[in-house]
């Protein structure tokens, strides 16, 4: 499982815990929300009046709560030390 960057985070975490979703109400992305769905993070279904309305999945709980992995530093190269 890749972990979920940032961005990714955030529009989860708006819908973590809180059923189903109208769009209307989530910052308009289109892009970040198709990403979303492909990877199987959250679902989608339409509503009354033709709304459409997204949730979390329990794999996007699962890769919202994985940690961000961190690249080790290098060391900083210093003159004359070698």
């Amino acid at each position: 499982m890749t972990f979920a960057n940032h961005h990714e985070r955030q529009l989860m975490q708006r819908l973590r815990g809180a059923g189903w979703v109208n769009a209307n109400t989530l910052p308009s992305s289109p892009g970040l929300v198709q990403k979303l769905l492909q990877k199987g993070w959250i679902e989608t279904k339409s509503g009354s009046k033709n709304v459409v309305l997204y949730r979390l999945t329990e794999e996007g709980l699962e890769a919202k709560k994985l940690p961000i992995p961190i690249p080790q530093r290098r060391r900083p190269y210093s003159k004359g030390n070698d």
